[in-house]
């Protein structure tokens, strides 16, 4: 999700996007396992109904229907419950504690550094930036990827037009740039240029045509460097030293082919800019990531790699709908058009994978639970549940460059298990219970269970009580306590239920008046809704999904490349 430079920082922190963290999870529990009597999602070598999996030293050592047991195994019987291989985000900015500068220009310009989150400044033209030297993921955070099945995810910059090297991050609690599966993974790219987006901000290229030009000299200029460097390192008699560079030696590795370059593009035009680059540069590895549009430019993207965004934009965001769609409809039928669109951008990874082209699936910064939410819409829509499951696992791990150690179920693997219970994860009532990242177990506290329903209130079938699927009951005022990184700050959110859906408004947001709550749905105890904030011409959609217990809510606020903030709030009648 890109962030405009013309909404103030403390409006986006004043936001609150709810993810349950249950209290109790019990902390890791290594050594070796043996998860016996479980149905077994292997991904690379089909499902095994009834079988065992050992875990010695972090590694799977053992897969199959006829394991035997070693002696020395904790037993952990898994009957009626689903192993699945653990899901994989490229697409996070978890434990990123610092923000682009918002005024800032590239090589030769001068740059404005802005205030940051606990760290140094950085211009959004920065090849050279390495994640791994300054992520520290939280165990709040690590948790609630857990929680939703995420084990590991790609942490790289989310702004900027050169935006620096990936690392692959397991999940565990406090994670750092030590613990990197790979680093670094790629070279990012964006359609931003310095202050991190276009119309606002004083950056430099301040449009999508000054950002192509300065990214393709970029490349060009890295292509000669490595000439010189290489020339020179070979003879240095009676040549000038090259000039030490770190921003045009970072990308040498790219425009020779040694180092993937993830390039950012979501809308179509976008994403036919970025593979016209990649023309131009034929020996670089480029992987498309976003691509929220590639039903309408298939034909850009066959034949290259790309991670598919499931951070569904608004149908009015979209260049099919405001283009193509909307000025064929009159006004009154808005909302037959909202629905149409809205069918195609949540069909967007059913289109692709129906055109033959290979993907991952990622967040698209959305936060781990919305990721696992909308990969389920994803399948709802059309894409195969065991298609979306190798582009959460497998698929995803091979563009990482670590295929051979992630993502199915296999010997010599490392050992990162979902354990589900109600089926497999993209199962609608799947619910995560038990997570092994590098072979340590964390288990997954169960929310309490609701009250009973009233005497006389009929469940589902024959008026038995069904209390366990009664949506929550979120009517009324919620009063919240944000802990963002400026301070904490309270908000208040009014809700008027109407059955498995609501809405409502959002008050005490810095800039004053009320914000609408839309599209609020509830699943059991899981809600979810959305907020708009329209600044200055620019418009930004918060995606909310959050658990309810009884008059009590708490969680996380994921404020994208923020970070997260913790919050706890009560409902009044």
């Amino acid at each position: 999700m890109m962030l405009s430079p013309t909404i103030p920082r403390r409006t986006i922190l004043g936001i609150v996007f709810v993810s349950i963290v249950w209290p109790g999870v019990m902390s890791a529990q290594s050594g070796t396992w043996a998860l016996t009597n479980a149905r077994i999602e292997t991904v690379s070598k089909g499902v095994i109904e009834k079988g065992t999996i050992i875990i010695r030293a972090g590694l799977i050592v053992a897969v199959g229907a006829d394991v035997v047991v070693p002696a020395d195994a904790r037993v952990l019987d898994l009957s009626k419950r689903t192993v699945s291989p653990g899901l994989i985000d490229l697409t996070s900015t978890a434990g990123l504690l610092t923000t682009p500068a918002a005024n800032a220009g590239g090589r030769g310009g001068a740059a404005t550094p802005a205030p940051t989150l606990g760290g140094p400044s950085f211009s959004g033209f920065d090849a050279d930036r390495k994640v791994s030297e300054e992520l520290h993921v939280s165990p709040s955070d690590a948790r609630s990827a857990r929680e939703s099945g995420v084990t590991v995810a790609l942490v790289a910059p989310s702004r900027g037009a050169l935006r620096g090297l990936s690392a692959l991050i397991p999940m565990k609690d406090s994670a750092d740039g030590s613990d990197a599966l790979r680093s670094p993974v790629a070279e990012h790219f964006g359609f931003s240029g310095g202050g991190g987006g276009f119309g606002g901000g004083g950056g430099y290229p301040g449009t999508i045509m000054g950002v192509i030009a300065y990214q393709r000299q970029a490349l060009y200029d890295a292509r000669r460097h490595g000439q010189i460097a290489d020339r020179w390192a070979a003879s240095p008699r009676g040549l000038t030293r090259p000039e030490n560079d770190p921003k045009l030696a970072a990308l040498v590795p790219v425009v020779r082919g040694m180092l993937p370059l993830f390039y950012d593009a979501n809308v179509e035009n976008e994403i036919r800019r970025a593979v016209k680059l990649n023309k131009e540069f034929d020996g670089v590895k480029m992987t498309i990531v976003g691509a929220t549009e590639g039903w309408q430019a298939l034909d850009a993207l066959a034949g290259h790699s790309v991670v598919v965004s499931l951070n569904f934009p608004n149908p009015t965001s979209t260049t099919g709908w405001s283009y193509r769609d909307a000025m064929r409809h009159a006004e009154s039928d808005s909302a037959a058009a909202d629905s149409a669109a809205k069918k195609l951008i949540e069909g967007n990874a059913a289109a692709i994978n129906k055109a033959g082209i290979k993907f991952a699936l990622a967040s698209g910064g959305t936060g781990a639970a919305a990721f696992l939410a909308n990969a389920r819409k994803a399948v709802a829509a059309g894409l195969p549940a065991d298609v979306a499951l190798a582009a959460m696992t497998i698929r995803a791990a091979e563009l990482a460059g670590l295929g051979e150690a992630l993502g199915s179920i296999e010997v010599g693997k490392i050992a990162n298990l979902v354990v589900t219970e109600g089926g497999g994860i993209l199962a609608d009532s799947a619910k995560v219970r038990t997570v092994f990242v590098d072979g340590d177990r964390f288990e997954v506290a169960v929310a309490p269970a609701a009250a009973p329903v009233a005497n006389g209130a009929r469940g589902r079938r024959g008026g038995a009580a069904a209390a366990a699927v009664e949506p929550a009951q979120v009517g009324g005022t919620w009063h919240f306590v944000v802990d963002s990184p400026q301070g904490a700050q309270a908000l208040t959110m009014t809700v008027v239920q109407n059955g498995a859906a609501f809405s409502g408004k959002v008050s005490g947001m810095p800039t004053g008046g009320d914000l609408d709550v839309t599209n609020g749905v509830i699943a059991g105890r899981n809600v979810t809704w959305e907020v708009s904030i329209n600044m200055n011409g620019q418009s930004l959609t918060i995606s909310f999904n959050g658990e309810v217990t009884g008059t009590k809510i708490s969680g996380t606020a994921a404020l994208g490349q923020f970070g997260n903030a913790p919050f706890s709030g009560d409902k009044t009648p």
